[in-house]
């Protein structure tokens, strides 16, 4: 995160931003943050405890081969849906792994565990933005052994960037 970035977030909260060993950001016991920054965009989302939040944006227009990740961000039983996203939305390939991509980005920083994209499986993707997920059994397990549930998990395009959030509540 840029220098005038972090001033602002800091300014905001009225203290410094911390961070866990695991690279989370930190600033209270009250309130959970997250923060997702590319190109020129730095985006901050704050939830009240119980809640725990999640955030990414990515470019549409990533400059990547998609089909170089296709067997490490999405699994094989996302395959229809991917397509079928490609061709409701009229983006490339590229975009709709794009978003995929930042789907499970957000969850995993909610969650604060590394980023297995396999692990979690795109259900349905529905025009108003919501997002339907199956967990498999390791975050399953990883969510009850740290008393969380999901809440919810949500996409957005504006311009040449997908933004999504994931939001859990302790239990």
């Amino acid at each position: 995160m840029d220098k005038y970035s972090e001033k602002i977030i800091n300014d905001i909260i009225g203290g410094k931003l911390m961070h866990l060993k695991s690279g989370r950001p930190f600033f209270s016991e009250s309130f959970d943050v997250s923060i997702s920054h590319k190109d020129n965009i730095t985006e901050v989302k704050m939830v009240l405890s119980p809640y725990r939040v999640g955030i990414d944006v990515e470019s549409l227009f990533p400059g990547i081969r998609a089909e170089l990740f296709l067997s490490s961000v999405i699994a094989r039983e996302e395959i229809d849906l991917l397509n079928k996203f490609q061709l409701e939305n009229g983006c490339s390939l590229e975009s709709a792994v794009a978003v995929f991509w930042s789907i499970k980005e957000s969850f995993f920083k909610c969650l604060d565990y590394d980023l297995k994209p396999g692990k979690v499986r795109i259900l349905d993707l529905s025009k108003n933005g919501k997002v339907r997920v199956i967990l498999l059994p390791e975050i399953k397990n990883v969510m009850r052994r740290r008393k969380l549930e999901l809440f919810s998990t949500g996409w957005l395009i504006k311009g040449e960037y997908v933004y999504t959030e994931t939001i859990m509540k302790a239990i």
